[in-house]
């Protein structure tokens, strides 16, 4: 008794093999080259040839009989091999000499692959921006950052500490943060709805629904966001009257350190006050209001003022670091993501827990960071 029945080895071989083929041939005629689906689709086919090869020597008599143009079937005479023959012969010949239908489903095909280069294939501009800081003597530091899928208009800061943690001096701050200046106002339409979702971006973004507000300069002192960035303005040590670390004047502003928030992905030029010597420790905090999720939703702090309060922090700011060495020829070096800020922005802690954190970690897409000697 054999376990291994030809017939049933055959025709399962050529069904497996049929739908591997058809679905290997629709993505290789709508998208762009990919060599693991070629080389899926070549073995296939090569199995599928194999089979088909066994097939037809198991099956010679009948194939050889159907082959026979002069032998009756039913008693009568077929034109089903001159028709087989035709449609092979003009399907064959039709895409070199451009007859129909080759030439519509080439460029069908085509206008397919193009859809798909454009959407995984597009192009990344970069803008370069070169910081002019006064009296500065020391080298250039250069900052390659490309933004993530929810960067929006987040506020961040970029600078530069021994690896002992002292801070040394800025490389940038967002404006808003720099000035301390948040002129937009925004309330909840219900003041008792919880959110639990991004309210921007995403399956359902509730800015435009539950939120109310606008430009409204006459009332900025009143808001402060020492959560913004709580690591960097812990570092800065620049406190306000009520306690919170933050900017009070525009000393960063005038010396070059702050400039409108960069909405694209840019190149950033900017020099050290004095030349410096060995390694040294580059930061990125940022921070991105609205980015709420279902651990840091808006009730999470009830008691929290700041958290509660009208700047709808959401998750905590996230950071990036690298260490250079100045001392060094230049070299790319990728910044990694270290940890997040307090998320009321109590102290400047770096917390090495992320695992509650969502949007939050795709603000970034990635930075790169060098200097010159």
């Amino acid at each position: 008794m054999s376990f291994l029945h030809s017939r049933v080895l055959i025709g399962a071989l050529l069904f497996f093999a049929f739908l591997v083929m058809l679905v290997t041939s629709i993505l290789l005629f709508t998208q762009r080259h990919d060599a693991a689906i070629s080389v899926m689709h070549t073995m296939i086919g090569v199995v599928m040839s194999g089979t088909i090869v066994w097939h037809t020597i198991k099956n010679r008599r009948i194939l050889l009989s159907y082959l026979n143009p002069l032998k009756k079937h039913n008693g009568a005479y077929s034109l089903s091999f001159f028709l087989a023959i035709s449609l092979v012969t003009y399907l064959s010949m039709a895409p070199y000499f451009s007859l129909s239908p080759a030439a519509m489903v080439y460029r069908f095909g085509q206008s397919l692959k193009a859809a798909d280069k454009a959407e995984h294939g597009k192009e990344v501009i970069f803008e370069e921006y070169n910081a002019a800081i006064p009296k500065a003597q020391g080298q250039t530091v250069t900052v390659e950052f490309k933004k993530g899928p929810y960067f929006m208009w987040p506020q961040y800061a970029l600078w530069i500490e021994t690896l002992e943690g002292e801070f040394v001096q800025p490389l940038y701050v967002t404006r808003s943060i720099a000035t301390n200046n948040f002129t937009n106002k925004v309330t909840k339409v219900d003041a008792e709805q919880v959110f639990d979702s991004h309210l921007m971006i995403g399956e359902n973004p509730l800015a435009l629904t539950a939120l109310e507000g606008g430009e409204d300069p006459q009332t900025k002192n009143t808001r402060m966001r020492p959560e913004s960035l709580p690591v960097f303005l812990h570092k800065l040590g620049k406190q306000t009257s009520n306690g919170y670390f933050l900017p009070t004047d525009n000393a960063l502003q005038v010396d070059g350190y702050s400039g409108a928030t960069m909405m694209n992905n840019f190149i950033y030029h900017t020099q050290m006050r004095d030349r410096l010597a060995g390694q040294y420790r580059v930061r990125l905090e940022i921070n991105h209001s609205f980015d709420y999720n279902s651990y840091y939703r808006s009730d999470r702090f009830p008691d929290d003022k700041v958290y509660s309060g009208d700047g709808y922090s959401a998750q905590p700011s996230v950071v990036y670091e690298t260490v250079i060495d100045f001392s060094q020829p230049q070299q790319l070096q990728k910044m990694t993501i270290v940890g997040r800020g307090h998320h009321s922005g109590k102290d400047g802690i770096l917390y090495r827990d992320l695992e509650n954190l969502t949007t939050a970690l795709e603000l970034v897409d990635r930075v790169l960071v060098s200097h010159s000697l």
